[in-house]
C-alpha cells in the first residue's frame, strides 16, 4: 500500500499546473493536489508532463481522515491474531463507508478488505480440526523425508498429507530393493505419532 505524506512543496515540480495547489505525495512520487473547488487529485509523476491526474479526495479533511488510519492499510504481518484481524477489518470497512466518495480510499480499503476476510478465513481453517491435523502430517512428512535422505534412501519420494479430511500420510517413491515398502514403513513408522498412518504407493522407475 502507497502511503501518503503531508508535502505542500512545489520543490521539484516544474510546470505543475496552475489551479492545483500540492498537499501531499505518496510513497510512489505522485503528487496530490487540491483545485480551487477543494476536490484532490493526484497527478502521476515521471511521465513527462502532469496532464495525467485522477480525482483522489473529495475534500482536504476526507485526505486527512485517510492519512490519520493509512497505518489500517499496512501489510497483513503473519503473527496478527484472527481477533486483531477482525478488529482491523471493522476499522477498515468504517474508514470505506466514510470515505466512499474518494476514489484513492476507495480502492485501497477494498483490496485491503478482501485480503483481510481471506487472511481470517485462512487462519480459521488452521485453527480448525482439519487444519491442524492437516498441519501435523504435513510435518510429520517433512521428518520423514529427512530420515530417508539420512538413510540414504535412492529415488525421489515425496511424503505428505493425502488428503484434507483423512489421516493418512502417502509415501510415494520408487520402493526399489533394498528398500520395500515393508523396510520403508520400518523406517518411518518412528516418526509418526498420533493418529497417523503411513501409505505407500509405487512411483515407476525410470
Amino acid at each position: 500500500m502507497t502511503r501518503l505524506t503531508l508535502d505542500d512543496s512545489r520543490e521539484g515540480l516544474a510546470d505543475f499546473p496552475d489551479g492545483f495547489q500540492p498537499v501531499a505525495r505518496d510513497d510512489g512520487g505522485d503528487v496530490l493536489a487540491i483545485d480551487t473547488a477543494g476536490v484532490l487529485w493526484c497527478f502521476v509523476h515521471d511521465m513527462g508532463s502532469w496532464s495525467s491526474r485522477t480525482r483522489a479526495f473529495d475534500s482536504l479533511a476526507s485526505m486527512h481522515d485517510y492519512i490519520a488510519n493509512q497505518v489500517d492499510l499496512d501489510l497483513i504481518e503473519p503473527e496478527e491474531t484472527i481477533e486483531a484481524l477482525q478488529a482491523r477489518k471493522a476499522r477498515v470497512a468504517a474508514l470505506k463507508q466514510r470515505l466512499r466518495n474518494s476514489p484513492y480510499a476507495r480502492d485501497a480499503t477494498r483490496q485491503l478488505l478482501e485480503e483481510l476476510r481471506e487472511a481470517i478465513a485462512d487462519r480459521r481453517f488452521w485453527q480448525s480440526k482439519r487444519g491442524k491435523s492437516l498441519a501435523a502430517r504435513q510435518a510429520i512428512g517433512v521428518r520423514c523425508k529427512q530420515a530417508l535422505h539420512e538413510a540414504g534412501v535412492p529415488g525421489e519420494w515425496i511424503v505428505g498429507a493425502q488428503g484434507p479430511d483423512s489421516n493418512l500420510i502417502g509415501v510415494y517413491g520408487p520402493f526399489v530393493e533394498p528398500w520395500s515398502e515393508a523396510r520403508v514403513l520400518a523406517l518411518l513408522a518412528p516418526m509418526v505419532d498420533g493418529p497417523y498412518e503411513l501409505r505407500c504407493c509405487a512411483t515407476p522407475t525410470r
